[in-house]
């Protein structure tokens, strides 16, 4: 909606999004064509929003102006606009809807605390905050190692896959004391469900509104 696209045609946004992300049990995603985020149902509209903008996030991206890392100053590409899209649309959809499942499964097996929501509305943001802490809707990230690195003395060598747990993190004890309690009066802080630094979610904001 906030990009644009109609109600009627949503549904099938969404479909195609979830698809794409989707593999059998066991198995893993097709990069051989190579890793590219792009769903071209969405170019359509790209392409068509370009002849007829409107106030939408969508006309918003199109028309943007930013100095890139060559110092000049240009717009979007339509595949940098598309990429961006392309991931509101779809990981925004997957985790939101995966945020909003442990809500309900959270506060189920916590009533005393979803009867204090109940009574006092104000305190539902910081309990949005502590559930994705405490149930994360992406657990792990992984990253694909370009040179050798070292950490916590070991080398990994170029070419390895590594893979963070937020979840764990979201529960360390040096952050979180006692942090496999759910707790909606706990002081979140920094936590690491939305990442952090240059690879900070960018739809985190959206999430947590909709959450």
């Amino acid at each position: 909606m906030l990009l644009g696209i109609p109600e009627a045609d949503q549904e099938a946004i969404r479909d195609s999004a979830d698809q794409s992300l989707r593999t059998a049990a066991g198995g893993q995603m097709d990069f051989k064509g190579g890793a590219v985020l792009s769903n071209e149902m969405i170019g359509d509209y790209i392409d068509w929003r370009k002849d007829n903008p409107s106030s939408d996030l969508m006309t918003d991206l199109l028309n943007a102006e930013f100095e890139d890392e060559n110092g000049v100053t240009r717009t979007l590409t339509r595949d940098e606009v598309l990429t961006y899209v392309t991931v509101v649309a779809g990981a925004g959809n997957e985790t939101t809807g995966r945020l909003i499942g442990w809500i309900g499964s959270v506060l189920a097996r916590h009533p005393g605390q979803r009867q204090e929501l109940v009574d006092d509305p104000a305190l539902i943001p910081n309990a949005v905050g502590e559930i994705l802490r405490f149930e994360p809707p992406g657990p792990a990230v992984a990253r694909y190692v370009a040179r050798d690195a070292e950490f916590h003395g070991q080398t990994v060598p170029a070419g390895s896959a590594m893979l963070f747990i937020i979840a764990a993190a979201n529960r360390d004890e040096r952050r979180y004391p006692d942090p496999d309690r759910f707790d909606i009066h706990r002081g979140i802080g920094q936590q690491l469900t939305f990442g952090i630094g240059a690879h900070y979610c960018l739809g985190a904001a959206l999430a947590i509104i909709i959450g």
